[in-house]
């Protein structure tokens, strides 16, 4: 067979499969939330367009680099009644002052982040159905960026106001578009053991950020802690509408 013709005919064959991964969707888009496994739900917290995993040195929480795959994924799991939704609970593990660990910044406000932290309360404790249904579609009034992990006791030991001057969100697009940090609650104050970073979703009378921003940087300093976590936004996507 003439070379040529070859290359067509191999083409041909692998046409179909370039076409079927190209239209394959995410677990997220494929099965409703309550349909998902316990390892979707922990890949929607770690590794999804809703989720960063940052590896830190658990010492100073000093920024090192985002992880290339998931190390040490957080521990979720219900409380019970307490402050806060009772939905996940973060692990408390320690880490030397060399070694690195992972913590996990989500955007905590969006609806898919929500699903998965209460389909694991769902998978784990046998959380009431009617309960994780409420927790995952309770609205948020702000913008919420939760961050969870093994060695959490540095942001239990700060304050709005440690972080209040260095915190914020802003579009990498337009940096007129940045939201300073309206609240801060420690990881000892919720009964899910994860701190939580809030902003305010108008912005001069209108939604803060749009698809047209592209992508939103998170960045959070206070004393010794130092993160960054991007978000592009085309992919945070949920039944068509921008989900933060």
């Amino acid at each position: 067979m003439p070379s040529y013709k070859r290359a067509v005919w191999l083409a041909a064959l692998l046409l179909p499969g370039v076409i079927l991964t190209a239209v394959a969707k995410d677990f997220w888009e494929a099965k409703p939330f309550t349909e998902w496994n316990e390892p979707e739900a922990m890949k929607m917290l770690s590794e999804s367009p809703w989720s960063r995993t940052l590896l830190v040195l658990g010492g100073t929480l000093a920024p090192a680099q985002a992880a290339n795959r998931v190390t040490d994924l957080p521990s979720l799991s219900t409380t019970g009644a307490g402050r806060g939704s009772g939905i996940g609970q973060a692990g408390s593990g320690q880490g030397s002052g060399g070694d690195s660990v992972s913590l996990y910044v989500s955007w905590f406000s969006s609806g898919r982040i929500r699903q998965a932290l209460a389909r694991l309360a769902q998978i784990r404790n046998q959380a009431p159905e009617s309960e994780v249904k409420k927790f995952a579609e309770q609205p948020s009034e702000d913008y919420q960026i939760c961050v969870a992990g093994p060695v959490l006791d540095a942001f239990n030991s700060l304050s709005l106001a440690d972080f209040k001057s260095k915190t914020f969100l802003v579009s990498k697009k337009d940096k007129s578009k940045t939201l300073p940090l309206k609240s801060y609650v420690a990881p000892k104050e919720r009964s899910d053991g994860m701190a939580v970073f809030s902003f305010e979703r108008q912005l001069d009378g209108k939604p803060a950020f749009g698809l047209e921003d592209q992508e939103v940087e998170f960045v959070a300093q206070g004393k010794k802690i130092v993160l960054k976590a991007s978000f592009k936004l085309a992919k945070m996507m949920n039944a068509g509408n921008l989900d933060l």
